[in-house]
């Protein structure tokens, strides 16, 4: 279940910046707006990373 929820909120992320690229362009976008999504990306790319690390639990 742990890698189900990290790969969502993954996707979300990646949603979330791309639905932000557009208005790339417009240097008026505050950087508040990119602050959530990237930390969302952040978050799912951290779970995934410690979900699918080398290092087994046992």
């Amino acid at each position: 279940m742990a890698k189900l929820t990290a790969w969502l909120v993954t996707l979300i992320g990646v949603l979330l910046v791309l639905a932000l690229l557009p208005s790339l362009a417009d240097t008026l976008e505050p950087l508040n707006a990119w602050l959530v999504p990237v930390l969302v990306l952040v978050i799912g790319v951290g779970k995934l990373t410690r979900n699918y690390s080398a290092k087994k639990r046992k």
